[in-house]
C-alpha cells in the first residue's frame, strides 16, 4: 500500500479521518486510565467539533457560490447560528446530563491537535 498524499484537495478528508481516530485512542485511554464518565466527555466533546468543523465547512462552501454582499450576510448568520447550538449542547450536556467537563475539554480539542499534527508533518514534508 502506498502512503496517502496530502494536498489541498484531500486535507479535509485526512483531518477528518485523523480527528475520528484520535477521538477513538483518546475514548479508548479515558476508559482504561480514567472512567466511563470521562470517556464519554471525550467522545461528546469530540462528536460536537467534528460535527461543529464539517457544519462550518459546507457554510462555507454555500457562501463561496453567493454573489459577495449575499455571501457575507450568509455566513455571519450562519456563522452566530452554529456558535449558539453549540453553545446550548455543551450546556445541556454539562448541567443536565452532567458530563465530565475535563474529558470533554478534551474532545473538545481533538481537531486543534490534529491540525497541529498535520501542520507538523506537513512543515517537516517540506523541509520545515
Amino acid at each position: 500500500m502506498s502512503p496517502v498524499k496530502i494536498n489541498e484537495n484531500n486535507i479535509f478528508a485526512i483531518l477528518t479521518i485523523g480527528s475520528s481516530l484520535l477521538l477513538a485512542l483518546l475514548a479508548v485511554c479515558g476508559l482504561l486510565f480514567f472512567s466511563a464518565s470521562f470517556a464519554a466527555g471525550v467522545v461528546a466533546g469530540g462528536i460536537a467539533a467534528i460535527a461543529n468543523c464539517h457544519w462550518l465547512y459546507r457554510i462555507l462552501q454555500r457562501a463561496m457560490g453567493l454573489p459577495a454582499q449575499q455571501a457575507v450576510r450568509f455566513a455571519q448568520a450562519r456563522y452566530a447560528l452554529r456558535l449558539a447550538i453549540l453553545a446550548v449542547i455543551i450546556s445541556i450536556l454539562i448541567i443536565y446530563v452532567k458530563i465530565n467537563i475535563f474529558g470533554l475539554l478534551l474532545g473538545l480539542s481533538v481537531l486543534v491537535i490534529t491540525i497541529i499534527i498535520l501542520t507538523l508533518y506537513m512543515a517537516t514534508l517540506n523541509g520545515g
